[in-house]
């Protein structure tokens, strides 16, 4: 426990009163029996469960952590730990590695002192400590680390005691995973069209405004001003017929594929939002105007979208390594959250503008009735074009439907709805974000209940909202104030002298060349070792060097973009030779050809041979 108070002085604070409790009581407080295993070590029962082995509790939490792997992990989390041998061996064997371990009752980790010998766990350089933490703040500080490097150790009787809690905790790692999952699948596949739709797109970024003009406009409006999002689920059909009245009293943000639903009700909505770079998306705006509305979209978007007949279009911050690069020299443009849906990005926007209301319509995270989309919307429309005899449009919505591991979940008037894994995605971003939103006043409402039912989200009528006054006079006072912001804005950036786009683009190009001067240094050195391993000792030292001018240069971020993912350079990689030293040689010379790949695809992309 001095350790402990030690190590820990503000968590001990804390826990203070649990301390006391504990103290006070002594071994009374034990939430286990102890007892002796067969080779005098100490263990435990807890409600006629063993918490470790009855014979050799020591052996057997080497076991457990045997399946550490420096290869794969980056971190060991105990979700609960009993008496901690385990978390004691991690100690000893990865004294270098973080330990992370989760014990939301006091009283077991006090015992567990009581107990074990747990110096080498408090005296751990990477030591975390998560005791008497919520779930939703367990899973938060877990966030900080990637969720497929942690190595977890979890042992059903260690949680019996919380079981509610480790589950919890438990569901938002694997959403994580799932989500990193996703990440790097859609890397792999888009890279070079997110490449090489934003080489095209560069220019853009000093030309337009960003939606940081919108930040906050809408927040001193009295009365309070509510923003739509509309989503082009097929409950949207439900909301279309009020669609003008809603937008006489509040501000319309639309997702690009419910912008041929909103048209087709002959409302131009307020703002249209198309965040995604692929072709496809694009489509949702082919043959489409709306002059009256604000597109935002990022520049890495389809080219074809630049061109969309709209009143304004305004860019914000790019998630792509070559866009932050010139957003970083030429100014930011405003970040929004991004979920995986544009739903989730439109839903930001919102947020960001100051709103204090906020109603969702069409994100149904599900197929309610069986169907995918709105009626009219592309995704039916392209259904319908490419079926034939032997592939219908039916075809294709089973498909949609069965795809990705269907499963029933809930709607908001607990009728069972039949959504899938990418969508459980989704509610668990909306769930943890309209949360953090709910601490600033701002409440998320659905105007349509058929939708999958998320917690944080309340439904509301659309009635309510037709009850309230039109309000175009604090629309309008919303629009002037972005565009005295954005004024502003121009003036503070002339103001700092900041560079041409074409000064950025030079510098960005001779940053290409410098990495590509390395790489080429670092292969010949790499040959070098492997044709005559007897100079591979004055071999590392260079590539050493070298590896350290890779990481300061300018422009390693962004032709990481196109460098392999790290699953595909176990691919790459896994017919190296064993020999660690050859094995060392090989890895880095794969590395920097992959780099001059990275290198000559951005010179392609923006004409340089």
């Amino acid at each position: 426990m001095a350790l402990f108070r030690e190590r820990f002085p503000a968590l001990a604070d804390m826990l203070a009163a649990d301390i006391q409790a504990f103290e006070s009581r002594g071994e009374e407080a034990f939430p286990f029996a102890v007892a002796a295993a067969k080779n005098g070590e100490a263990t435990a029962v807890e409600a006629g469960v063993p918490l470790h082995s009855k014979y050799n509790p020591g052996r057997e939490a080497v076991q457990q952590v045997s399946v550490f792997s420096a290869e794969q992990h980056a971190a060991g989390l105990f979700l609960g730990f009993g008496l901690g041998f385990a978390p004691a061996v991690f100690a000893r064997q990865h004294p270098d590695v973080p330990l992370v371990l989760v014990e939301p009752d006091p009283a077991h980790l006090f015992a567990a002192f009581c107990v074990t010998d747990w110096q080498d766990v408090l005296r751990h350089g990477q030591l975390v400590f998560a005791v008497k933490a919520s779930a939703a703040s367990t899973a938060a500080l877990l966030a900080q680390y990637k969720s497929s490097a942690l190595c977890t150790i979890a042992v059903p009787a260690w949680q019996a005691h919380a079981k509610d809690f480790f589950e919890e905790v438990g569901a938002a790692l694997r959403r994580s995973r799932q989500k990193e999952e996703i990440n790097t699948n859609t890397l792999e596949k888009f890279a070079h069209l997110w490449l090489s739709n934003s080489c095209r797109n560069l220019h853009f970024i000093a030309a337009l405004d960003g939606v940081d003009k919108f930040r906050g406009a809408a927040a001193a409006q009295q009365p309070a001003l509510p923003f739509i999002v509309l989503a082009a689920g097929p409950s949207l059909a439900t909301v279309l017929p009020h669609l003008a009245a809603l937008k006489e009293r509040a501000v319309l943000v639309c997702v690009d594929t419910a912008l041929h639903s909103c048209l087709s009700a002959g409302v131009e909505p307020d703002f249209i939002v198309l965040v995604d770079p692929q072709y496809a998306c694009a489509m949702h705006l082919e043959f489409l105007a709306s002059p009256s509305s604000v597109l935002i979209t990022e520049s890495a978007a389809w080219p074809s979208v630049f061109r969309f007949p709209c009143k304004e279009i305004v860019l914000c911050s790019s998630l792509f390594p070559i866009g932050q690069y010139f957003e970083k020299q030429l100014g930011s443009k405003g970040r929004l959250g991004a979920g995986g849906s544009v739903t989730t990005t439109a839903w930001d926007f919102a947020r960001s503008c100051g709103a204090q209301e906020i109603y969702i319509a069409g994100m149904d995270l599900g197929f309610p009735g069986g169907q995918t989309h709105i009626r009219g919307s592309q995704f039916e429309e392209r259904a319908h074009r490419l079926s034939g005899r032997l592939h219908t449009a039916e075809n294709s919505t089973a498909d949609s439907l069965m795809s990705a591991h269907p499963a029933y979940a809930k709607d908001y008037h607990g009728n069972p709805l039949l959504t899938d894994s990418r969508m459980s995605v989704f509610a668990w971003w909306f769930e943890s974000n309209c949360a953090q939103a709910q601490a600033d006043a701002v409440q998320t409402y659905t105007l349509t209940p058929q939708s999958l039912a998320i917690e944080g989200i309340q439904v509301a009528a659309v009635t309510q909202l037709l009850e309230r006054p039109a309000a175009p006079e604090a629309k309008a006072a919303f629009f002037r104030k972005a565009e005295e912001r954005a004024a502003a804005g121009r003036a503070a950036r002339e103001a700092q002298a900041l560079p041409s786009y074409d000064e950025v683009l030079r510098s960005f190009l001779q940053n290409l060349e410098t990495l590509s001067e390395l790489a080429r240094k670092g292969l010949q050195l790499c040959e070098k070792g492997i044709r005559n391993r007897l100079k591979a000792p004055q071999v590392f030292p260079e590539l050493e060097r070298i590896d350290r001018q890779i990481l300061c240069s300018g422009a390693k971020e962004a032709a990481a973009l196109v460098f392999p993912t790290e699953r595909h350079l176990k691919e790459l990689s896994a017919d190296l030779p064993q020999e660690p030293q050859l094995r060392s040689l090989c890895y880095s010379r794969l590395i920097y050809t992959e780099l001059l790949k990275a290198v000559q695809e951005y010179r392609n992309a923006l004409g340089q041979q």
